[in-house]
């Protein structure tokens, strides 16, 4: 599976999803539809879709996570980055990671959040020496592949 969410992930940040910024050009439908259902509004994943991007792609590659984990100390959809640090931090999961030197492809990188507050994670395509690559939604409002520092700004990972 690990070597499939690699691929479906580098596919899916091609695809250039694209948030509506008012001028009716989003498309993050797709997106939103293993959502739906839940008490997550179009408006807000529209707002932050960053996990929503990774959550789609986890689900393609086959991982069975419903949209909502199932314990209140979650308390949020997969479409928000805290949800998916919550779940990866509760005792009985356990895939939090802090030691960003045993980053590899497949994981799932929490990044730091922005001046707004907001955020950002990605699916790891690559590592380099000091660099990884990664495919992420809702970088500026749109799918992309991006090169990341392996260290700076890295809150930590989560290992499927």
């Amino acid at each position: 599976m690990r070597n499939n969410l690699i691929l479906l992930a580098e596919q899916e940040a091609k695809l250039n999803y694209r948030g509506d910024s008012g001028e009716g050009l989003g498309n993050l439908q797709p997106l939103f539809e293993p959502f739906e259902g839940t008490d997550l509004s179009f408006d807000a994943l529209n707002a932050d879709w960053s996990g929503a991007f990774v959550y789609a792609c986890v689900k393609k590659a086959g991982y069975p996570l419903p949209a909502r984990y199932p314990d209140p100390r979650v308390g949020l959809t997969f479409a928000s980055t805290l949800a998916w640090m919550r779940y990866a931090r509760l005792p009985k999961i356990r895939r939090w990671h802090t030691d960003l030197t045993e980053i590899e492809e497949g994981d799932i990188v929490i990044l730091s959040p922005t001046e707004q507050g907001i955020g950002q994670m990605g699916i790891v395509l690559s590592v380099g020496a000091f660099e990884m690559e990664l495919a992420m939604g809702n970088y500026h409002n749109h799918s992309a592949i991006v090169s990341h520092s392996l260290t700076e700004g890295v809150l930590g990972f989560i290992r499927l």
